[in-house]
């Protein structure tokens, strides 16, 4: 790759500066045309601060942050008939107050979520805000929110900790000292488009469509709902706390394996969706940084690429075994890593249906430690609550975090297609999965079980109890058209697509016995 400079492509304007977009940004921008304005794509950034806080020094920190990262400068608008980043020179971005009072717990988390909630108008930037949430004189919740095309997670920890070390400086009353950086975000816009084409493209695009071949368009999986005519991003979460002895296990599974835990867990998804899709070609999409430069770590930007991970699930494979298919799949993926996904699903063009995301519908992401609060002088810093889940992006997401010696699991679903219980039941399965897993990974995939043990008497024992009172003198049909009377709209048989009500069922018999006398 070769190297990130400061480019001389900026098309200079009154206070602005006009760069094109990268590809990520493209897609979000394409996006928010086709779809209007969401909050979706929001990034929020919750951090409770403990402690006597300077609101003065914290606007000029602010203002220190806003002036040193284009990014959260930038808005974006149709320039010669394409999309392009337009750079203010002069942007501001007031901290907004709001005083909570006593309100604790729920409440705070509903606040975050309402403010996360209130989408970003592209065309007007900056798209970035502050907001300040005074609890009492020494509890405050700062939010610091961004749109996904000027950030990433990444840029998160970035814009805390340059935040943080302004205001340290300045409530000591000195002047911040942050390292100069070489370049901007608008500067990779423009290195990325330059490099990514010719031979580096064609290797890139050859190696993913070969590996991509013939996937399947949607994973199947078991569904509440019928699926939406177009995609909806209404979306909430189911939290599990996995214990100590199973971190602990996993993690030795992939010490001895040679693996990540990302790879082990990976695998144990793929064979959880496998078993409950029906399907043994299973499609998983997962996020990588995306900074492979050093210029680029300290820079607030969407960087970050999501990477496919296509995974054949034979059934009479070991656990073993598909860990290693999954491991060589993983570093392939991670070698050619610098294909933008919009330029991938350029390339494959996969029969577009606005029902369901392209190409994966199922997102995997670990963190191999949360988010860490930078420090600030006569502060206690602490992660601040998130607020509800309401958007999901895609059909399932599943999150894993390491943190204290356990892990932490999330499902995010949609909420159009999924009903919580049955997330809480993916989520039990899942983690009796990774049970049986660690206590003997040399078995065949498909012997390990999948439900816990409620789930199991419930499916055997509970949904099996069938007796009941009925009178024994009468005759079958004789009780159908009873029922038919009692409840004539419910269900009374369904075979493949087709079903059939009581009343249904009890005319088709009446024709039927009528036909049957004639003959």
């Amino acid at each position: 790759m070769n190297e990130v400079t400061q480019t001389s492509f900026r098309v200079e304007e009154p206070e602005q500066f006009i760069f094109p977009v990268s590809f990520a940004q493209q897609r979000l921008w394409f996006l928010d045309q086709l779809e209007g304005r969401s909050a979706v794509y929001n990034v929020k950034l919750p951090v409770r601060l403990h402690g006597p806080l300077d609101l003065e020094c914290l606007q000029q920190a602010v203002n220190i942050l806003v002036d040193r990262h284009e990014s959260l400068r930038t808005s974006f608008s149709i320039r010669r008939g394409i999309p392009s980043q337009v750079i203010s020179s002069n942007a501001t971005v007031p901290v907004q107050i709001l005083s909570l009072g006593d309100t604790h717990g729920k409440g705070i988390g509903a606040k975050v979520a309402e403010l996360a909630g209130q989408p970003f108008d592209l065309d007007k930037g900056p798209l970035f805000r502050v907001h300040l949430l005074q609890l009492s004189p020494h509890e405050n919740l700062l939010l610091l929110l961004t749109h996904h095309i000027v950030s990433d997670a990444w840029s998160s920890g970035i814009m805390f900790r340059d935040l943080a070390s302004a205001y340290d400086a300045l409530v000591a009353g000195e002047t911040p000292k942050l390292t100069e950086l070489s370049v901007q975000y608008a500067d990779y816009a423009v290195w990325q488009r330059d490099w990514l084409e010719g031979p580096a493209l064609e290797q890139q695009l050859d190696y993913w469509k070969n590996k991509l071949a013939g996937v399947p368009a949607l994973l199947q999986l078991p569904a509440d709902r019928p699926r939406p005519r177009r995609q909806t991003y209404n979306g909430s979460r189911v939290s599990r706390i996995f214990s100590a002895e199973l971190t602990t296990a996993l993690n030795e599974l992939a010490q001895r394996e040679s693996c990540t835990l990302f790879m082990v867990m990976l695998t144990a998804l793929n064979i959880f969706l496998a078993r409950y899709s029906g399907q043994d070609d299973v499609l998983v999409g997962s996020p990588i940084a995306g900074r492979r430069r050093t210029e680029l770590e300290d820079l607030i930007g969407l960087f970050v690429n999501t990477l496919v991970f296509r995974t054949q699930v034979a059934g009479d494979v070991t656990f073993r075994e598909l860990l290693a298919q999954v491991r060589a799949t993983a570093l392939e993926a991670y070698a050619h890593q610098d294909l933008p996904f919009e330029k991938l699903v350029e390339a494959l063009q996969p029969p577009r249906d606005m029902s369901h995301a392209p190409i994966f519908q199922v997102m995997y992401i670990h963190q191999n430690a949360p988010w860490e609060a930078q420090p600030i002088r006569s502060l206690m810093v602490a992660p601040g609550e998130i607020g509800a889940g309401e958007t999901a992006k895609y059909d399932l997401t599943v999150s894993t975090t390491e943190f204290d010696g356990a892990l932490y699991l999330n499902f995010e679903y949609n909420t159009d297609l999924f009903d919580c219980s049955s997330i809480e039941r993916f989520a039990a399965g899942f983690e009796t999965l990774l049970e049986a897993v660690v206590s003997d990974p040399a078995e065949a995939i498909l012997t390990y079980p999948m439900c816990s043990n409620a789930d199991q008497n419930q499916m055997l024992a509970e949904w099996n109890r069938t007796d009941a009172d009925f009178a024994r003198d009468e005759t079958l049909h004789g009780l159908i058209e009873q029922q038919a009377q009692r409840t004539p709209t419910a269900i009374a048989l369904e075979y493949q697509s087709h079903s059939w009500c009581y009343a249904d069922l009890d005319e088709r018999a009446d024709a039927l016995s009528a036909e049957l006398r004639r003959l």
